[in-house]
């Protein structure tokens, strides 16, 4: 009798490992991104985002951002999303804004702190939201700018 204890325990510290590594293989740790090469960096995020509203045309500005080669790679373009909500929907707190890319100007050859410039018409009855996002000449978009938002 005393050798089929051994085997109960065993068998009980076999079924235990087993869960904890199926628990474990199940759940990951921490959020999920796509994959980076190996010596490949994200661009740095354009943080000065601003906007100037003459007439119906909304002008953006910002700088080409600094980077440290060590950590970031060069801004290579800058893609300028915007968002549209109509006024009946501003008071929704909870709608997405849905961003869709509107423009993608180029960034090569200019110097960090360079100011750059966008123009858009405005479409009356509507709020619009911008932000931009700094690409890699390998296409690996960086972090979302601020967001600046108009309401004409």
């Amino acid at each position: 009798m005393r050798m089929s204890q051994p085997r109960q325990a065993a068998g009980w510290v076999a079924a235990a490992c087993i869960g904890f590594f199926l628990l474990g293989s199940t759940n990951g740790c921490g959020r999920k991104l796509p994959p980076i090469r190996p010596g490949v960096f994200p661009p740095p995020a354009v943080s000065d985002l601003t906007y100037e509203v003459q007439g119906g045309d909304i002008f953006l500005g910002w700088r080409v951002p600094a980077f440290d080669p060590a950590k970031e790679s060069a801004p290579a373009s800058f893609k300028v999303l915007r968002a549209r909500q109509a006024t009946d929907e501003i008071e929704c707190s909870t709608c997405p804004m849905a961003f869709q890319v509107i423009a993608d100007i180029s960034a090569s050859g200019k110097p960090t702190g360079r100011h750059m410039r966008f123009q858009d018409t405005l479409e009356p009855g509507f709020k619009h939201s911008y932000k931009l996002q700094v690409v890699t000449v390998d296409d690996m978009a960086g972090k979302d700018s601020n967001v600046v938002a108009v309401t004409y």
